[in-house]
């Protein structure tokens, strides 16, 4: 068997091979008993139909087969001379047999890119430390544990200002049609009955709130706005909106002192124990954004350092998991499909950027997990299954057979040894 490969650029190849005569009768006797041992002709038990008899009446399907076996056969000999490493399932191009019964196919084939694994000690990153929790920050947050736990009280009759909650009605009309019939989507951009809104300047629409200052309960006024270039709906961008708003009451909002009967009765605890949770929670969320801002940095040096082709076939899925996860979360912040699709050029460079990084970076972290030796045992998959479990609330051996049945602990065992290997980089990072 010959086979030989033509670079065509970045990581394809075109492998060209043929299969000698005596090869492929060998196949195709092989492929013919298969269909015998299986076919069911009148007057013949299953498996004892002459083979001449199989051969005319299978005759298109094992031709099917006899092709598919000899580019399985001709693909394994050039992946074991050639010693590839495929990406992805190769195209076909040709196949065809010759004249002489010679089997003659070319495949277009992606391999894993080559390159200079790089040095993974001593990578620089810039020097930093995470934001220390100070007193200020602890009364913050027991602060907003009052929020929740408000209440209101409705203002005697006086004019509106900043720090009011109001509670509005109101409509809105854009060039003398209603809002909601030309953004049907738009909800309560549109009109409200009863609307609260904290009296801010910047909240809800722009130059809507400064508006209503000075308004008094049962007053109503005309409220012009100007949507912004950029307004989640198309159809009201740079447009001018006209609102009647009707100021129904003004609210003030009163919070609990956060003192040890509140925090007793809230969460079964001292205040002095509470706030030194939450002197926890906070420093271990900065020491979690510091390690993902020096892992961000270790991994930005490292693909820096490395030049490197990427196989097309796993940056075209990367991208479009990107894209697909963009989409989602654009939606769920409520970002309208006319807005997605206004936008769609941004979102797909993006996708594409972060497509190619990610791409060489599974790649390099991989090879250096090798070349250090790093591996991720049994144990530790087992406590990462424990503490997924633990967060979704579930019972750890159940949710680790459901991962199993999934297939997804291969996908686990992987992000925990990506994980390990930048914890790697890190430890021997310099840092100045």
């Amino acid at each position: 068997m010959k086979v030989s490969l033509e670079n065509m650029g970045g990581c394809r190849r075109r492998l060209k091979g043929e299969i000698p005569a005596d090869q492929v009768r060998l196949t195709e006797e092989k492929v013919t008993l298969s269909f015998q041992k299986s076919a069911r002709l009148p007057g013949f038990r299953p498996g004892h139909a002459p083979l001449e008899m199989v051969r005319r009446r299978y005759a298109p399907d094992i031709q099917t087969e006899l092709k598919d076996s000899l580019l399985r056969e001709g693909l394994r000999h050039a992946v074991e001379k050639e010693k590839l490493h495929l990406v992805d399932d190769p195209a076909v191009e040709e196949a065809n047999f010759e004249k002489d019964k010679k089997f003659k196919f070319i495949l277009r084939v992606d391999l894993a890119p080559e390159f200079k694994v790089p040095v993974a000690k001593g990578l620089k990153i810039p020097k930093k430390s995470p934001e220390p929790v100070t007193e200020a920050d602890v009364k913050s947050s027991l602060d907003r544990l009052a929020e929740p736990h408000a209440h209101f009280d409705t203002l005697e009759p006086r004019p509106a200002q900043e720090g009011d909650y109001a509670v509005l009605d109101f409509q809105g009309t854009c060039g003398g049609k209603k809002i909601l019939e030309i953004a049907p989507q738009a909800g309560q951009v549109g009109e409200a009955k009863k609307l609260w809104v904290l009296l801010k300047p910047d909240a809800f629409l722009p130059g809507f709130v400064p508006a209503l200052y000075g308004m008094k309960p049962g007053e109503t006024r005309q409220v012009d706005v100007k949507f912004p270039a950029d307004f989640p709906h198309a159809t009201l961008q740079k447009q001018t909106g006209s609102y009647e708003v009707t100021l129904v009451e003004l609210k003030e909002r009163h919070l609990p002192a956060v003192d040890d009967a509140f925090c007793q009765e809230n969460y079964k605890m001292p205040k002095t124990e509470l706030e030194a949770r939450l002197r926890e929670d906070l420093t271990a969320s900065r020491n979690s954004a510091h390690r993902n801002e020096e892992s961000r940095a270790v991994t930005q040096a490292l693909l820096s350092s490395t030049k490197m082709d990427v196989p097309e076939p796993l940056l075209d899925e990367e991208r479009r998991r990107l894209v697909a996860r963009l989409v989602e979360e654009n939606q769920r912040r409520g970002v309208s499909n006319e807005e997605l699709i206004k936008h769609k050029d941004d979102i797909l460079k993006t996708a594409g950027q972060n497509a190619e990084e990610n791409v060489k970076l599974s790649f390099l972290l991989r090879r250096i997990a090798e070349t250090e030796g790093l591996q991720v045992e049994e144990q530790e998959i087992v406590q990462e299954i424990a503490i997924l479990a633990a967060q979704s609330g579930q019972d750890p051996r159940l949710f680790a057979k459901r991962l199993q049945k999934s297939n997804v602990l291969p996908s686990l065992a992987d992000t925990l040894l990506r994980r390990k290997t930048v914890d790697f980089l890190l430890q021997h990072a310099v840092r100045g």
